[in-house]
């Protein structure tokens, strides 16, 4: 049986680094804000954007970006990893769904 594809909307390349913090990630000691981490996007659509981290993420974590992601016609702070696959040592793969979009008129 042929793969299906799943994504509902098309993915484009999309290379920036990216700044994001979670609550899951953070201690007991330090707030969530206070802990940033890096990444780098790789790619984009609608829905939401492909990450390659140096730590793994966990499905279902809701990530803040530090800065809003502007892509087209619309605006992100935040998604929700979806999978994680891990490449190398430190390197990992992980798609995120957008969970807070909103359209821009610029």
């Amino acid at each position: 049986m042929p793969f299906a594809e799943k994504r509902q909307y098309e993915r484009r390349p999309y290379v920036k680094p990216l700044r994001y913090y979670s609550a899951a990630l953070h201690t007991d000691t330090v707030s969530a804000r206070e802990i940033e981490y890096e990444g780098v996007s790789f790619d984009i659509s609608e829905g939401g954007l492909g990450i390659i981290t140096p730590t793994p993420l966990n499905e279902g974590d809701t990530l803040f970006f530090k800065d809003e992601i502007r892509v087209s016609n619309f605006v992100a702070t935040s998604g929700v990893v979806k999978w994680v696959l891990r490449l190398a040592d430190t390197t990992y793969r992980s798609g995120l769904e957008f969970s807070d979009t909103r359209l821009t008129t610029s």
